[in-house]
């Protein structure tokens, strides 16, 4: 009988730490790009293998030790990275390229992250695999086509009548970015997944080293 019991005991403390590893669910996998929103603004997060950079694409609204901090402003703020970079023209970091032009554009693993930002908008995106509309304005209007794998905007977003046609009529697929959740690109041989996971708990984003 206390071998029954001595079984029952390792199985319990075996699933108990399984779950505790798949409900480590903020922690961002290798590969990936997190989109993090608040009400504040909106960053970005990459794990190149183990290597993390965050582009503030305004105001400082997540607290996490990175690597690499890259901003579009040289507006302080309180983060701590190993390095900290003002993003002005074209920028490498490890297997990440970062560029401004008239959009801001994340080269990484084989595909291109773009970002439109209104102030640098030339509707220039025919060659993005990856779209973010960073707060556009109600009356803001960009060209796309079915190149395009995802289109990313804010929840709540109000597109014009004229811009909800054209979308109509690209086939493209589309994900709301949220303050309630993180949406997360992972990309692994060539392929491309894309979650959304609600926040619950502390956040983790980034493991510290043992």
């Amino acid at each position: 009988m206390k071998y029954l019991y001595l079984i029952i005991i390792v199985i319990t403390l075996t699933s108990c730490t399984y779950r505790e590893e798949k409900e480590d669910y903020n922690y961002l996998e290798v590969n990936s790009l997190r989109f993090i929103r608040n009400e504040d603004d909106t960053s970005i997060l990459i794990n190149d293998n183990g290597s993390f950079s965050l582009l503030l694409l305004g105001k400082e609204n997540v607290f996490v030790d990175v690597d690499y901090l890259i901003k579009l402003s040289d507006r302080k703020t309180k983060m701590v990275a190993k390095e900290e970079f003002l993003l002005e023209d074209d920028l490498v970091i490890n297997n990440i390229t970062f560029k401004k032009n008239d959009k801001i554009e994340i080269d990484f693993n084989n595909y291109k992250f773009c970002i439109y930002i209104h102030e640098l908008d030339r509707d220039n995106y025919a060659y993005c695999d990856f779209l973010y509309l960073y707060d556009p304005k109600q009356d803001f209007y960009i060209t796309l086509n079915s190149n395009l794998l995802v289109l990313f905007y804010q929840t709540y977003t109000r597109f014009n009548y004229k811009f909800l046609y054209h979308l109509a009529t690209v086939w493209i697929d589309s994900y709301t970015i949220s303050e309630k959740s993180y949406t997360t690109v992972t990309i692994n041989n060539n392929s491309f997944t894309v979650t959304s996971s609600g926040i619950r708990g502390k956040t983790i984003h980034k493991r510290e080293k043992t």
